[in-house]
């Protein structure tokens, strides 16, 4: 029986198909409809159980589902992922190039590790996909094999930089900012005016980098971070493509190194350093283009989620070193 935060869950307007979502009868009867060829014959659905991982009301919903069929005991685990109005129609489009460039990738020799989107429920606006396989990389501490896990991720995102996406929404940096520094740095002033010099200096320096126009431009994730990460036996996987667009490899590598030194500071060279080297194996440098700006962007949006959401008591001494540490890059 649900309890009674599972009973607030349920009631979100902005994602009214949550209820159906998560009375697990409702969802057995629409997921045997749902995944043609999966329960047919001898494999008929007879129980699913739902667990909710994550939720932002208003946003979206993440819920795992175990399903138990007749004639397969092993119950199989899916991942839904519901979201408000007609975003998550868009969110499985973009899943489904992904999976389907990664697919002639691997044929070419190359894999590139994601979960696969299985299929769309618009009545409830939700994505179903597979789920991946190893450990969060945000659950590693340092006694793991970091280095192993790292070399995973720059062979994982190497392969993603290479897919042949036919479409996607092109984002330059100003986009980024607007984007990821919600709702602007301005705020970020205003909630911490001796931050002033620092944020326009930065901004200053972002806007300074003309490298970029001309720099490649390639399928991202947007927005990776360690919870987005899985590691098994060397390998990486990645989840979570909401960030999804074509966009400056940089990106995506300076959120992940500037991510290296916050987390796992005195071994942040020596895995900066296994990183690049383990991505250009199967990139050109120029994939590289405009990667100090990038790092420097991402300090810059780290300080702003600080001031929107202050988590420490001293989260304005924390923002200026994410402040300067943005700035010396820049320099």
């Amino acid at each position: 029986m649900a309890d009674a935060t599972e009973n607030r869950t349920a009631i979100d307007r902005k994602l009214p198909g949550l209820a159906r979502a998560l009375n697990d009868e409702e969802m057995r009867l629409l997921l045997s409809s749902s995944l043609p060829g999966w329960f047919d014959g001898g494999n008929l659905l007879t129980q699913v159980r739902h667990q909710v991982l994550k939720h932002a009301p208003g946003k979206r919903c993440v819920i795992e589902y175990r399903l138990e069929a007749a004639g397969n005991p092993p119950p199989w685990r899916i991942i839904g992922k519901m979201y408000r109005k007609d975003r998550g129609r868009v969110a499985f489009e973009n899943l489904r190039l992904l999976w389907q460039a990664a697919g002639e990738n691997s044929r070419a020799g190359a894999r590139f590790g994601m979960a696969q989107p299985l299929a769309y429920l618009p009545d409830i606006g939700m994505v179903l996909q597979s789920v991946v396989p190893g450990r969060r990389l945000a659950d590693f501490a340092v006694s793991d094999d970091l280095f192993e896990a790292v070399r995973g991720v720059a062979e994982n995102l190497a392969a993603l930089h290479g897919l042949a996406v036919p479409a996607g929404e092109k984002r330059a940096l100003g986009d980024h900012i607007r984007k990821y520094c919600h709702p602007g740095p301005e705020v970020l002033i205003a909630s911490c005016p001796e931050s002033a010099p620092l944020v326009e200096s930065m901004l200053a320096g972002l806007a300074k980098d003309e490298s970029l126009p001309d720099a490649p431009v390639c399928p991202v994730h947007g927005d990776l971070n360690l919870a987005q990460i899985f590691i098994a036996a060397g390998r990486a996987w990645f989840i979570d493509f909401d960030g999804f667009c074509l966009s400056h490899a940089a990106l995506d590598i300076g959120n992940f190194l500037a991510t290296l030194q916050v987390y796992f500071g005195p071994n942040h060279a020596a895995l900066t350093k296994v990183f690049l080297e383990s991505y250009l194996k199967s990139r050109s440098p120029q994939m590289l283009t405009g990667l100090r700006t990038y790092q420097a962007f991402a300090y810059l949006r780290r300080a702003v989620i600080c001031a929107r959401a202050p988590a420490v008591a001293d989260w304005r001494e924390q923002v200026r070193q994410l402040l300067e540490t943005g700035n010396i890059l820049l320099a």
